[in-house]
């Protein structure tokens, strides 16, 4: 089957940029043919996922509008007569599956952000994309619950899945690949690592988990920022990764996930962590906290640094890894979404 995926970019990126790559991977891996339309692209990326990449906004526009350009454009292309399965993952119209990384009223209430014109004209962009799907998947009830709110149309064509692991990457390492780990990243084997992997530091929580950090009477405690180079000065003890290739070689060196996010609708790279066997802090409202059993982690009630720095001493007292068995536990193998992904699209 030729299947097309529609998002901004296709790139090494975010959580959203990771997802679109799974999805690549998943279709390929079930013998399909993958066209991936977008607004950036990079080309070394689309080759080694083995995706057929169509990049449509070849010259730079201002902010406020390209995603209404690319909506536009996309909306041209008819893609639903030309593909037996179209899934978008942008603001778009014209596909069969809507998949939205969080509702942007959400995003604005989580974040406390003014009323604008630019997040007026987003929000329409995204009811567009609901309205013209036949099926609107959620990655987790968390999310399912905002887009009724927001979106009530959406109900009857609403569907939750959870966002896959791909455990061929994401996996528990033995004892000595974690001492390897550890000492590539400088670690003494009496640290304990915590590490942040985040690509929106504003959003993800990064702030109050370094005024937390600053706190912490705990000389051993390292934390690793991994993803997008922090704009401000970090205290002692924080190192600055950059962006990472290896995540999983990061999480078996880590001993905890932390990611205190102010608007988070699932949360992949802790399910990832999870899935290595490192355990994660992350806000109850979360939507992965859905899944996450006591031993998995901590759940912190409030993102503030007081809570953060609570949770923080509890986490260096109690080292542990996570049991093995996070993905089939619940269901989060790569294959079995790709499934039920062709499921809406049989059902609709």
């Amino acid at each position: 089957m030729k299947v097309a995926l529609v998002h901004y970019s296709l790139r090494r990126g975010g959580g959203m940029e990771s997802y679109l790559a799974d999805l690549v991977r998943g279709f390929r891996a079930a013998g399909d043919t993958v066209d991936v339309w977008a607004r950036e692209v990079d080309g070394d990326w689309a080759r080694a996922l083995g995706a057929n990449a169509y990049r449509l906004l070849p010259l730079p526009l201002p902010r406020a509008f390209r995603n209404r350009v690319f909506a536009s454009r996309i909306a041209r292309l008819e893609l639903t007569e030309r593909y037996p399965l179209v899934i978008s993952l942008a603001r778009t119209r014209g596909h069969h599956i809507a998949i939205n990384g969080g509702t942007h009223p959400g995003f604005c209430a989580a974040m406390q952000r003014p009323d604008s014109a630019h997040d007026r004209r987003e929000t329409r962009l995204e009811r567009a994309m609901l309205d013209s799907a036949e099926t609107v998947v959620a990655h987790s009830a968390t999310l399912a619950a905002q887009i009724r709110e927001f979106y009530p149309d959406t109900i009857d064509r609403l569907r939750v899945i959870y966002p896959p692991v791909d455990e061929q990457r994401f996996s528990p390492r033995d004892e000595r690949a974690r001492a390897v780990a550890r000492q590539a990243l400088g670690l003494k084997a009496d640290d304990i690592a915590f590490i942040f992997p985040s690509m929106d530091h504003a959003r993800k929580g990064l702030g109050p988990l370094l005024d937390a950090f600053a706190q912490l009477d705990e000389p051993r405690a390292r934390l690793l920022v991994a993803g997008r180079a922090a704009r401000k000065e970090l205290p002692p003890r924080v190192t600055p990764l950059g962006y990472v290739d290896d995540m999983p070689a990061l999480y078996a060196a880590a001993d905890w996930t932390v990611l205190p996010s102010r608007y988070e609708p699932f949360g992949l790279v802790i399910a990832e962590s999870l899935a290595c066997g490192t355990p994660a802090i992350i806000g109850r409202e979360a939507g992965v906290a859905e899944l996450m059993d006591a031993d998995d982690g901590l759940k912190l009630d409030e993102i503030s640094p007081p809570a953060i720095l609570a949770a923080l001493r509890l986490a260096c007292a109690a080292p542990h890894r996570v049991a093995p068995g996070f993905v089939a536990r619940h269901s989060l193998g790569l294959a079995a979404h790709i499934a039920a992904l062709k499921q809406c699209r049989s059902a609709g």
